[in-house]
């Protein structure tokens, strides 16, 4: 005969089985489930407030949310850092964070330099992107021009890369090395005389003129004046919506350094004599040179990448 004292815990036991693999319990730490978790490796440039960070990663700074747990508290501003994070809507999140060494290796690059921003580092754009680089021990400019084509070799540092040799291979684009010099996206032609190019330029902050508060990704409405190669900024506000009146508007993407930000904008230039646009596609990454105009800049020459 059946023991019904067993037969009553047999069942008791089966229904609380039942009960909790219909709760949907499973093994802790997996909260992340469905999020795809990010690896990156950066400069930690510092805290933005205390929820969020700014990491520069590939010399473009870019901001993170804290996540729940993570603490900047031991990593010191200017450290090589290796993270995760996960892609959200607004900003991407820092799973976790901690400072690295960085290796000390030699790496090799192309542009177009564009000038020295002051006795201690240069300008070079690099891949349509304007890069600053410290000056290295021994690093001589005095035959490089402006706007001259330049191989290079350098090191990353915790705060700037750090040119290490650097020789002209090319002179601008037509011979002139008074002509400005820029790289961007083609746009396309507004009207027949005149076309559009997408451009990341990095502006010097001009006296009396603030970043405080103006987030990275923010729309700002600015004037600039050029001088040589740079571009100065004589104002800078953040907007909702674009302001009437002689002022460009664009996208601020952050700081480069103390003194310089860059941002990102459409400009409109004049088609100058003889240059033409018949063999570059809508899209299509442009080198060109050009010379201040009296309603806009006209360009001297242009050619696709």
């Amino acid at each position: 005969m059946v023991n019904k004292k067993w037969v009553i815990v047999t069942l008791v036991a089966f229904a609380l089985l039942i009960i909790l693999l219909g709760s949907g319990c499973r093994p802790s730490g997996t909260e992340s489930e469905g999020q795809v978790i990010l690896e990156g490796e950066g400069i930690f440039v510092g805290q933005i407030d205390s929820h969020s960070v700014e990491i520069i990663i590939d010399d473009q700074p870019r901001a993170f949310g804290l996540g729940v747990g993570v603490s900047v508290v031991d990593i010191s501003d200017g450290s090589a850092v290796a993270f995760t994070y996960t892609e959200e809507e607004t900003r991407p999140v820092l799973f976790s964070i901690k400072a690295v060494e960085i290796e000390d290796e030699i790496l090799q690059g192309e542009g177009i330099y564009t000038g020295q921003i002051d006795s201690h580092s240069v300008e070079i754009v690099v891949g349509s992107q304007p890069k600053v680089f410290a000056l290295g021990e021994g690093v001589s400019l005095d035959h490089i021009d402006d706007g001259s084509r330049v191989v290079f070799t350098y090191r990353k540092e915790e705060t700037r890369p750090l040119l290490l040799s650097i020789e002209m291979t090319g002179r601008p684009v037509d011979g002139e090395t008074g002509d400005l010099v820029g790289e961007g996206i083609f746009v396309g032609q507004i009207d027949a005389q005149s076309v559009e190019i997408l451009l990341n330029r990095v502006f010097m902050l001009g006296d009396d003129v603030s970043t405080d508060g103006i987030d990275d990704g923010s729309l700002v409405a600015f004037t600039y004046s050029e001088s040589g190669q740079r571009a100065v900024l004589d104002s800078l506000k953040a907007v909702d919506e674009p302001v009437e009146g002689d002022i460009a508007h664009g996208i601020f993407i952050g700081h480069s350094d103390s003194q310089s930000v860059e941002i990102q904008y459409y400009m409109a230039f004049a088609l100058g004599a003889e240059v033409s646009i018949a063999d570059i596609a809508d899209g299509a990454e442009v080198v060109f040179t050009y010379q201040e105009g009296l309603h806009r800049p006209v360009l001297t020459s242009i050619i696709a990448r």
